[in-house]
């Protein structure tokens, strides 16, 4: 028996010297270095940062940090060297730069200390004292400071001295060392959001001290510069989500208590069967009156179990005033993936630092933006195995949604762990993960992958469709296999809930494919009961593919026969590419049809080039120009020259084109316009050396022979000339 005792004694002085040592963690981060110390949640700690040094104290009797390998993994640049003086004492922290240090306590247990460069300009906190030593309390606290009657003999005597307690620090050293510390105990509030500092209403202080004021607080508003990083203190975690219901209107709602939600408790490992027949015993009694009592722990069971829609029956029975009726239904739309009903008493909660995170996401079917995610991670890792399985996939597929991407792969890989879900609806959410990530590869393998599978049931036409979307999104193409399977759903489905979106598919499919005439009929009969929104939407993008890939006689006859609703339904985009290829090809009456459309008035001004385009080649020039009015760009310029041009106004058309940079048919519009000399700046052009070569042909000539036979040599020899720079100038207008 002594042994026993004695092995006992030793456990518990190991665990009492394991708990009185802390192993220092450390890293280096860009533009500052951190320290990680594990404490009990609770535990006082007080951070005092000086000029050169820090010091950490820590509640804890007789304390012994270990830090022998903390500079193993970061470099001296910030911290210099790590001290303490005896077990118990602070930790001494000598500073290698003009740095700061803050700390905060992470996830309850985590002390973190970041050591940070002071920002420019920022006041230069005091240098910190040094250490007192040690002082020893007597034996009667009371003696300490009781005062003594005025007419007392001693009162003269303890008046006249000081206790040993005062006397351990000198009068300056100790004002100091409160200062300091109160200075310290500031900044922590500060940056627990308990305090603000407000150097605006600072009263008199002195311009020195009001500039001070204001550096400290933009040095304390740049906060820790981490994103990704969410601190925690003990008043964040009072105050729960006080700041988010401030902020987002939809969460300003009282938590739901999480005993309400405690799901993981309404059950146990025992058979299901067992558990339930035990409740449904005692469920009616006397004269088939129903134990509400009994009748919800049937309900919490159900959904212990996973099983909403019985849940609902049982609910049923308890009646409408039942304790946590609406709660509990709510609960049972979420278990079995249920569309969010009106009244959901878990609505906007989903900040709140509880299951209640949790179930608010389930029930509403969307994670909201300010949701606590690791309060979500901590209530599904509280769930059942079987729990887990079931909804790991939902939650993780609406975390994705939301683009809280960490916080989904952690859900997978909890529901992974289960070893019981769904394969293919995990391998759904990871496709949707790697889009977000911009992995095009992985997602395409985990689609293809999930439409050949043939346990994937109602997953893989899903798949089909975001597959075809990517290949969309891309600009490829579409396999026939693919193709056919694309139409075999679309005929499945067609009248289930996903029916649309997969019609809506096969006809992207054909597109992607090149069979715009099917892919145009299929569009023309849909039926009248069509979404609007997502119709327009599939034929828009069957006309762009038709304008961007199809052959011209497939395209002219597809737009020149477009029925009414869906040309007033193309959008300005499409209409805009199909009349520029229309204008191409030469049909200048139809495109103008395209690029001026009733319902497109308000942007005309935009297309006015577009239109005036098309206006020039119907061989309405003068209303080319008008359209033109106010339209200052080269390309503007070359259409009103060609306007101008048609209109005969030669030497206008030159005008613009050279504006434009055109001096090649600047030149040549000179010319036609019969101009005695070139137009200045198009020297070298082909058209001005026509232009001068017509010019020379003109000149008269001047010498004239004075007998007859010469005059005679001499028009035979001109006509020769005159022949041989004709046929240049012919030559050159080739």
């Amino acid at each position: 028996m002594a042994r026993v005792w004695a092995i006992v004694f030793m456990g518990l002085i190991a665990s009492v010297v394991q708990a009185a040592e802390i192993d220092i963690r450390s890293g280096e981060h860009d533009g500052f270095t951190r320290l990680v110390f594990r404490i009990s949640p609770g535990t006082e700690w007080n951070l005092e940062s000086g000029a050169n040094a820090a010091r950490l104290t820590v509640d804890l009797p007789d304390l012994v940090y270990r830090f022998d390998t903390v500079f193993d993994r970061i470099p001296r640049s910030r911290l210099a060297a790590l001290t303490q003086t005896a077990p118990g004492a602070p930790l001494e922290m000598e500073l290698a730069c003009p740095c700061d240090a803050r700390g905060f306590v992470q996830s309850g247990s985590l002390l973190v200390v970041d050591i940070r460069p002071r920002p420019k300009g920022a006041p230069v906190p005091p240098t910190l004292p040094p250490l007192a030593p040690p002082i020893t309390l007597p034996l009667v606290p009371d003696r300490l400071a009781r005062p003594s009657p005025p007419d007392s003999p001693s009162a003269g005597q303890i008046g006249g001295t000081r206790p040993p307690v005062y006397s351990a620090l000198p009068v300056r050293q100790a004002g100091r060392a409160v200062e300091t510390r109160l200075y310290s105990r500031i900044l922590r509030g500060v940056d627990q959001e308990v305090l603000t500092l407000d150097p605006e209403n600072a009263g008199r202080a002195t311009p020195d001290t009001l500039a001070a004021q204001i550096a400290l607080a933009e040095t304390l508003e740049q906060g820790l510069g981490l994103s990704n990083l969410r601190v925690s203190t003990v008043v964040d975690r009072d105050l729960g989500g006080t700041r988010d219901r401030i902020a987002s209107p939809d969460s300003q709602l009282p938590c739901t208590d999480a005993s309400r939600l405690a799901v993981h408790t309404w059950g146990s490992d025992a058979p299901f069967q067992t558990q339930l027949a035990g409740l449904r015993a005692g469920l009616y009694r006397e004269f088939d009156a129903v134990d509400s009592d009994v009748a919800l722990q049937m309900v919490r069971l159900y959904l212990f179990f996973g099983f909403g829609a019985e849940a609902r029956d049982i609910l049923s029975l308890a009646g409408a005033n039942a304790q946590d009726h609406s709660l509990l239904s709510a609960l049972a739309d979420a278990v079995d993936g249920e569309s969010p009903r009106p009244g959901n008493p878990l609505a906007g909660r989903q900040a709140c630092d509880g299951p209640a995170a949790l179930w608010s996401a389930l029930t509403e079917g969307r994670v909201a933006e300010n949701a606590d995610t690791k309060a979500m991670l901590r209530s599904f890792a509280a769930l059942p195995q079987h729990l887990r399985a079931h909804l790991g996939p939902t939650l993780g597929d609406r975390l994705t949604e939301a683009g809280f991407v960490d916080a989904a792969r952690q859900i997978l890989r909890g529901t992974e762990r289960t070893r019981t879900a769904d394969p293919v609806s995990i391998e759904v959410v990871e496709a949707k993960l790697a889009e977000l990530e911009n992995k095009p590869d992985v997602q395409e393998e985990k689609l293809s992958r999930i439409v050949t599978d043939d346990k994937a049931s109602i997953h893989a036409p899903l798949a089909l469709a975001d597959l075809i979307e990517k290949r969309w999104a891309e600009g490829g193409d579409i396999s026939e296999r693919d193709l056919e399977l694309a139409a075999a759903f679309a005929q499945e489905y067609r009248k289930s809930e996903i029916g649309p979106r997969l019609q809506a598919a096969h006809i992207i499919a054909l597109a992607l494919a090149g069979r715009f005439d099917q892919a145009m009929l299929a569009v023309g009969v849909a039926g009248a009961d069509r979404d609007q929104q997502a119709w327009v939407e599939t034929l828009n993008r069957v006309l762009s593919r038709l304008t961007a890939r199809s052959d011209d006689v497939t395209f002219l006859r597809h737009v020149s026969m477009l029925p009414n609703d869906q040309f007033l339904a193309a959008r300005l985009e499409n209409a805009e590419q199909i009349a520029q290829r229309l204008i191409t090809l030469g049909f200048h009456e139809l495109a103008l049809r395209y690029a001026d459309r009733p319902q497109d008035r308000k942007g005309r001004h935009d297309r006015a080039v577009l239109i005036a385009r098309a206006t020039l080649g119907t061989g309405r020039p003068h209303r080319a120009l008008l359209e033109l009015a106010g339209i200052e760009s080269d390309e503007a310029n070359r259409i009103r020259a060609e306007a101008l041009y048609r209109t005969g106004d030669y030497s206008g058309a030159a005008d613009l084109l050279a504006q434009s940079g055109d001096l090649e048919r600047a030149s040549r519009y000179i010319w036609i316009s019969g101009a005695s000399d070139p137009m200045p700046g198009t020297e070298g052009t082909g058209f001005a050396e026509i232009h001068a070569i017509g010019k020379d042909l003109l000149e008269p000539e001047t010498e004239n022979p004075e007998t007859p036979l010469a005059q005679a040599r001499s028009i035979v020899e001109n006509s020769s000339s005159m022949r041989d720079r004709i046929a240049e100038m012919l030559g050159r207008l080739d």
